[in-house]
């Protein structure tokens, strides 16, 4: 009779802890009717408003999927952890998501510095991580078998935006503005790349922080090498600040940047300032036809979020990860999703270029259209 009670203590000892083969317990965050995912997002930083629309975004997605039944019978729940774009803040709220709330995936995160934080943590916990709205090559042309990008890296970015400059605008003199952290100096690096292979160099370039909130000196840096264009490698809020900085000073040259400069936020922010600025973007306009489907999602779950690009960035880990989710077959755990994720092959999400996955490449899209803001809004010049 010892030997039986130790057997049944050893077996329900187990369960607790969910390290029992298949079929004797559910894996992590996953129960009979719901499957618990989560995010870190910077909802008090200089990033906040994006943040908030990555979130809300990414729940009216999954609110929509879960109106009309979930997946496989079971609801799926994100939680969120505010970071405030602090790295060290960052690994705790993963942690915190981990270990205390038992999460089966991270989705939906937002921002290279922290992103790239929380790696090692969660190659050491072998936790996926889809969808992660970053510039780092690390995350987005991943090793990592845990982690599936979505957008094009900054260094691809870079080079996006010097072959329009060249190509297209035939300019001579260019000058840039970049985040100083890893966001903004990878597109630097794209960017002068493709400059020096074409014998040309940055005129000037100048930084700021995320939370930085005077521009004038990096107008006064740039404006003094009279550049004939203005590459802004930044986020909405400092660049914005930096454009209505120039336009105080009557400075115009012709601004170019990348796709995150798309999104209405920006032009909210920006106002008359951001009127004739070029965009080489890479996830969609909220005019394409190809999004009306989601901007319906949000108009319906999220009234009073604008789609736009960190709306739909939020919207495409999700689109992901039930799609991967409906691809298992039986139990759903780390592993099955992982392989699931790999077997996704040129989805079309209407959002985003078709996206593709295999056991060898987890990389994001690597296509581009150009846009110009005028009156407030974007006239696409060609699509991707």
């Amino acid at each position: 009779m010892k030997a039986k009670a130790i057997k049944a203590a050893v077996v329900a000892a187990l369960f607790t802890v969910g390290i029992t083969g298949p079929g004797l317990a559910q894996a992590t965050g996953v129960t009979e009717d719901k499957v618990v995912i989560g995010a870190f997002l910077p909802l008090q930083s200089g990033l906040a408003a994006g943040a908030v629309q990555v979130r809300d975004g990414t729940n009216a997605y999954l609110r929509h999927v879960n109106e009309n039944g979930g997946v496989n019978g079971r609801k799926i729940e994100w939680l969120v952890e505010n970071d405030s774009y602090n790295p060290q803040q960052s690994v705790a709220a993963a942690r915190s998501l981990v270990e205390r709330d038992g999460i089966f995936a991270f989705v939906s995160t937002l921002g290279t510095v922290t992103n790239l934080a929380v790696l090692p943590y969660i190659k050491q916990r072998q936790v996926p991580l889809i969808g992660p709205i970053v510039g780092s090559p690390t995350l987005l042309e991943p090793e990592a078998k845990e982690v599936f990008g979505i957008l094009p890296t900054g260094v691809e970015r870079g080079r996006a935006l010097a072959r329009y400059i060249l190509d297209d605008l035939k300019a001579e003199k260019i000058a840039i503005l970049y985040q100083n952290d890893d966001f903004g100096k990878d597109p630097y690096d794209g960017l002068v790349e493709v400059l020096k292979e074409a014998g040309k160099e940055i005129v000037a370039e100048a930084s700021y922080e995320p939370n930085d909130i005077d521009m004038s000196s990096q107008v006064a840096r740039l404006r003094s090498a009279e550049p004939d264009v203005v590459v802004l490698a930044g986020i909405p809020k400092p660049v914005a600040l930096f454009l209505k900085t120039a336009e105080a000073q009557g400075w115009a040259p012709t601004w170019v940047g990348p796709s995150l400069l798309a999104d209405p936020l920006f032009a909210e922010l920006g106002g008359s300032a951001v009127e004739g600025m070029h965009i080489v973007f890479d996830v969609a306009l909220p005019n394409m036809p190809e999004a009306q489907a989601t901007n319906e999602i949000l108009a319906k779950y999220a009234p009073n979020t604008r789609p736009g690009y960190f709306a739909y960035n939020g919207v495409i880990g999700a689109m992901l990860f039930v799609e991967a989710l409906k691809r298992i077959e039986g139990e759903p755990t780390r592993e099955t999703l992982i392989e699931a994720m790999e077997s996704i092959k040129d989805f079309k999400s209407g959002i985003f270029p078709p996206i593709t996955y295999s056991e060898e490449d987890h990389a994001g899209v690597d296509k581009f259209g150009v846009a110009i803001w005028k009156g407030g809004k974007l006239e696409i010049i060609k699509s991707w």
